[in-house]
């Protein structure tokens, strides 16, 4: 029984990405979230299959969940509880899986995600439409396909990047671990007399997932790539001239050159919102049907408010909440954390005069 493995960051591939909601500039918010399943196996691997138990309870109308490890030192069980919210498909089913995961958020299972960067990403234009009146993703937006890489450091994610299905790299935060190389003296007793050989030596390609350096240049363009492919660059340069009037820099790569473009957008948007206040959010369809496992809901948004400190960036973000969960949430809650946001916006609002 190791208690401590119960609050060890879930591996990349326990996590699972879904499209919250897209934007009329193309880009799409991320959510990433765990299954209940996930839950599930990190109990069954910290204390043991026959050492952990659910229980349900309906509290004033609302399904609290109770999970309870046995407590040897003790030689008791000790619970932690929560409540659920009702998913759009079941309610019953969606709301006892959805208690049942944050209680063990309670526990320590997979509360890194709280800690997940703002997740937005440029969508292609085969990957989204506006056809309805309201932006929504295609059939080629295959967000399932892309493979997921993160680091973390003393326990708080550092590090996130994502390739789509073709290998393109089309997200990344935060800054990778340099690679540890191995002292000389270390090389040189390494160092083993080989036979010539008449053969071409032929580097074997990284297939370890650990591998930053791999994970980033497998079967793609590196990040320190400066001109890209010409169609992907002129695609780039096209975008750059049309928001800042003028060519880029010669030497600037074509990633810089698309988050430039992306800054600017998303600058562009913060400027003209800057001034509106939260209460006064415009309904936003959501671009996607939400799934039945679900990790959050507006109530998990409460501890992120605190995080803003400039207004610029506050108003767009509890805008998107609060469309996010128009349709989830109840009435009730969607003031109460419109109350908590203008709140915010009043004191950040203050200090930056």
């Amino acid at each position: 029984m190791n208690f401590s493995e119960l609050s060890r960051p879930l591996d990349i591939s326990d996590i699972d990405f879904r499209v919250q909601s897209i934007n009329n500039g193309g880009y799409a918010t991320i959510l990433a979230y765990k299954d209940a399943r996930v839950d599930m196996a990190r109990l069954d691997a910290a204390v043991g299959p026959l050492h952990w138990q659910r229980k349900h309870e309906l509290i004033s109308g609302n399904l609290y969940c109770h999970v309870g490890i046995f407590n040897p030192v003790i030689a008791e069980w000790v619970w932690k509880s929560d409540v659920g919210t009702e998913s759009m498909t079941e309610a019953t089913k969606g709301q006892s899986s959805d208690s049942f995961k944050r209680a063990c958020f309670n526990w320590g299972i997979g509360r890194e995600l709280y800690d997940y960067p703002f997740i937005s990403v440029k969508l292609n234009e085969n990957e989204w439409d506006n056809k309805s009146g309201k932006p929504r993703q295609t059939y080629n937006l295959k967000i399932k396909d892309w493979r997921w890489y993160s680091e973390f450091t003393d326990g708080r994610l550092s590090f996130l990047a994502a390739k789509d299905e073709n290998g393109k790299l089309r997200f990344k935060w935060g800054e990778m671990k340099p690679k540890e190389v191995e002292p000389e003296y270390k090389q040189a007793a390494n160092v083993q007399e080989v036979e010539p050989t008449t053969e071409p030596i032929v580097e074997t390609p990284v297939k370890e997932e650990g591998d930053v350096k791999g994970f980033l240049k497998k079967e793609a363009t590196p990040l320190d790539e400066i001109d890209g492919s010409n169609e992907e660059r002129e695609r780039a340069v096209n975008e750059y001239k049309a928001v800042f009037g003028k060519a880029p820099h010669g030497r600037m790569s074509t990633d810089n050159i698309l988050n430039s473009v992306q800054e600017e957008l998303m600058k562009l948007n913060k400027e003209e919102e800057t001034e509106e206040e939260v209460a006064d959010v415009p309904e936003i369809d959501l671009t996607t049907e939400v799934e039945e496992e679900q990790l959050a809901s507006i109530k998990d948004m409460y501890s992120s408010i605190e995080m803003f400190k400039d207004p610029k960036d506050f108003v767009p973000w509890a805008k998107d909440i609060v469309a996010a969960f128009q349709e989830t949430e109840s009435a009730e809650n969607i003031k109460e954390f419109q109350e908590l946001c203008n709140a915010h916006y009043a004191r950040i609002k203050s200090n930056n005069k």
